[in-house]
């Protein structure tokens, strides 16, 4: 019966997280998920199974993991800025544009894992969705409607964090999630294929 309840609870948890925000729900493979998941914690963030591989992110630069081809694809065109994110503790790369539009921040994340946008620990409503074939959260908040967030669960307390930001507030949220999810794809793909 112990058995049975945490069961249940993934996969009423994996049933109600099967959308994201942009194309359509994928119920086949969401049946997948549950059953694959038996026995195993509960945390979604913490099912290896649901990863095409495992990714150790130390000694990773962030700033490798947009090609110049998906810098282009993007209009990132100005020169990648290696930096510190105070609030993961690990290596980040801003990429922006000459327009001014919008940039984004690459972060390898090696002190948290996804779970930070879905425990409480960062004030946003977060959406479990799939990039790149790994886990991956979108979280936004109407606090900061000048930015979106896409967490991808690479390894168990590691991350690739894409933070897509209005420069000048022209941008709006819903777009930058999308901008978010396909750096966040561009640089998990680059990830994935080394």
């Amino acid at each position: 019966m112990r058995r049975a309840v945490p069961l249940l609870a993934a996969v009423l948890l994996l049933a109600g997280c099967s959308e994201s925000t942009t194309g359509s729900p994928t119920a086949g493979s969401t049946t997948g998920e549950s059953t694959q998941s038996s026995g195993k914690p509960t945390s979604t963030s913490k099912e290896p199974a649901k990863r095409p591989k495992t990714i150790n992110l130390k000694d990773v630069d962030p700033c490798t993991l947009l090609t110049d081809a998906q810098r282009g694809e993007l209009g990132l065109d100005r020169p990648p800025q290696k930096s510190t994110s105070t609030v993961h503790q690990s290596p980040t790369c801003g990429f922006d544009r000459s327009d001014r539009t919008w940039g984004t921040t690459v972060v390898t994340a090696t002190k948290a894992g996804v779970e930070f946008y879905t425990d409480g620990s960062f004030d946003a409503e977060a959406q479990q969705l799939q990039v790149a074939g790994f886990p991956a959260v979108l979280a936004s908040t109407p606090k900061q409607k000048t930015s979106c967030w896409v967490a991808v669960d690479v390894s168990d307390g590691q991350m690739v964090v894409a933070q897509t930001t209005s420069v000048n507030g022209d941008v709006e949220q819903g777009r930058l999630c999308e901008l978010a999810q396909q750096v966040a794809g561009a640089a998990t793909t680059t990830l994935a294929a080394r």
